[in-house]
């Protein structure tokens, strides 16, 4: 019976150290890969125009304007500018019901759907495609929003699915309107417990250039880091950025450890920055609001963000 038990013992360190091994490797792989496709430039650059004025509603977000809202960790934003108005991300559904609360808070704003022009999913994570069903389905949950989506162009990072949409799937930057464009998509080595199904995302970003201030990025999580998004965008459209709006995936992390990214972006003298509460701890939101106190605004669902 000892025998038995030790061997049993010995087999499942095995498993553990080969596992661990395994995983380690795998991610070392995928490091060096996302490395080397971050030093290939796209090969199109979207004719960006300007618009004169940018506005950001937060319909799903881990903090809110008032109790009327639903909120819980996730993004999704309504974005309008001059000449177009773009939904980025469907948020969460950890419940997985059957009304979708990014849904639910715009019709909670008075939104019509048909206003909409069209939808961009930043990555396929569960808190920004509607929940862990539609990503375990590798599509989009809109819960049981009645709109039309026929005519709708979804713009996805991944291929993706949903039935009687029009999807496209774009790794290259390209342009949603006339003024509103992707980053096109940056790599970055997935998070845990995602990386334990595979080993390296895609995310893209947003970037609107507002006329007589500059570049404003749009981001649902950073994961490849917001130096390298904000780079992307200054070297496809001439920079500088001015703003940054959305998830940064800081975490938890200390005020010392965020020093390095907000002395990257004080030399471009930003005017707008608003990061997301869903994936960035009270310590960092502190952090970016005490450092550029002017420019700073909150992001809580309901509460729109203008620029200028």
């Amino acid at each position: 019976m000892k025998k038995i038990f030790l061997y049993s013992l010995f087999v499942l360190v095995g498993l553990a150290v080969f596992a661990v091994l395994f995983f380690t490797v795998r991610q070392a792989l995928a490091k060096a890969q996302v490395e080397r496709e971050w030093q290939a430039a796209p090969t199109s650059i979207p004719d960006l125009e300007t618009t004169t004025r940018l506005e950001i509603i937060p319909l799903y977000e881990a903090d809110r304007a008032d109790e009327s809202f639903s909120f819980g960790h996730g993004v999704s934003y309504l974005i309008r500018t001059d000449s177009a108005t773009v939904l980025l991300d469907l948020g969460h559904n950890p419940n997985e019901s059957a009304h979708s609360p990014a849904m639910q808070n715009l019709q909670a704003l008075g939104i019509d759907w048909e206003e909409i022009d069209a939808v961009v999913i930043s990555h396929p994570h569960p808190d920004h495609v509607g929940g862990v069903k539609a990503w375990q389905d590798n599509t989009l949950s809109f819960g049981d929003f009645a709109g039309d989506l026929s005519k709708m162009p979804i713009y996805v990072p991944v291929p993706m699915t949903y039935a009687g949409a029009m999807i496209i799937h774009a790794g290259e930057p390209a342009l949603i309107s006339k003024d509103i464009a992707t980053t096109g998509l940056i790599s970055f080595p997935e998070v845990f417990p995602i990386y334990l199904f595979t080993p390296k995302g895609h995310e893209q970003g947003l970037v609107i250039h507002v006329a007589g201030q500059g570049l404003v990025m749009i981001t649902g999580c950073g994961h490849p880091t917001m130096e390298r998004l904000v780079s992307r965008a200054e070297t496809l459209f001439g920079g500088p950025v001015v703003g940054v709006v959305g998830g940064l995936h800081y975490l938890q992390a200390s005020t010392e450890e965020v020093q390095p990214h907000i002395q990257f972006l004080e030399p471009r003298q930003p005017k707008l920055i608003a990061l997301s509460p869903h994936d960035s701890g009270p310590e960092v939101l502190a952090a970016f609001e005490s450092a550029f106190s002017e420019a700073y605004q909150a992001v809580r669902v309901g509460e729109a963000i203008q620029f200028p």
